[in-house]
């Protein structure tokens, strides 16, 4: 079904239109993951991925459907419906990516929602977050889904309160731009910033229970979008 854009999103690419380059340096127990390509209800909500390890865990993939054991993507069916509510349509994750590789790798693939879990390894290279910013919105301006979703990134337990602050920024991003943003790391946080004990393995990657936390989350804001006849998808509960 093809969706009017929103308005939010024709302003966004009569403002990205501009950019000439992107910035930034290159560089068990387990549920099925969602149907990747696979026949859905027609009121699933279909989304691509852009992000690094933490989406990848693993996998260099990513864009044909294969990603490891501690990706988030094998939680996101809340209601364990076999992928009929929510389908994953591919997109780009890699280990050690910043917004920039994402932003050049990513190729355009139709689905509903374009989730962007990214920025881990910005905050690593000390990228700015102006430039953070504008790759993310060239990753929106790729995808052209008719909804976005930014999560918060987990934390990491040797820099909390940089990854506060980034987490400030992503939220700040989502509002100016009019997409969703979910802030998924908050059951894998402490109050001090860091990891719940078991969730991760090295302070800095959920483990495979840190992931079905983060991918239950998102996996919830993806199940309480909703199609409106004729035109954008927006959050369920606005």
């Amino acid at each position: 079904m093809k969706h009017n854009r929103p308005l939010h999103s024709l302003a966004l690419v009569a403002v990205l239109g501009a950019l000439l380059s992107l910035e930034g340096s290159p560089s068990t127990f387990l549920p099925s993951p969602t149907a990747f390509d696979a026949m859905l209800d027609p009121n699933a909500t279909t989304f691509v991925v852009a992000g690094d390890s933490i989406t990848a865990a693993g996998s260099d993939a990513v864009w044909a459907g294969k990603i490891g054991d501690a990706s988030w993507i094998n939680f996101v069916d809340p209601a364990g419906s076999g992928g009929t509510r929510v389908g994953w349509r591919g997109g780009w994750a890699l280990g050690g990516a910043q917004t920039g590789d994402m932003a050049r790798a990513l190729r355009h693939r139709n689905a509903n929602v374009l989730v962007v879990l990214a920025g881990t390894n910005d905050l690593a290279h000390r990228i700015p977050h102006e430039i953070t910013g504008r790759n993310i919105e060239r990753i929106a301006l790729v995808a052209s889904s008719d909804t976005v979703i930014i999560s918060s990134v987990p934390p990491r337990d040797n820099a909390s309160d940089a990854t506060r602050e980034y987490n400030g920024f992503l939220q700040a991003l989502a509002a100016r731009h009019g997409w969703l943003f979910v802030d998924a790391s908050a059951g894998l946080r402490t109050a001090e910033g860091r990891f719940r004990p078991g969730l991760s393995d090295d302070g800095v990657h959920p483990n495979v229970a840190g992931a079905a936390v983060l991918g239950h989350a998102i996996g919830e804001a993806l199940a309480g979008i909703r199609m409106l006849a004729g035109g954008p998808i927006l959050p369920a509960n606005p």
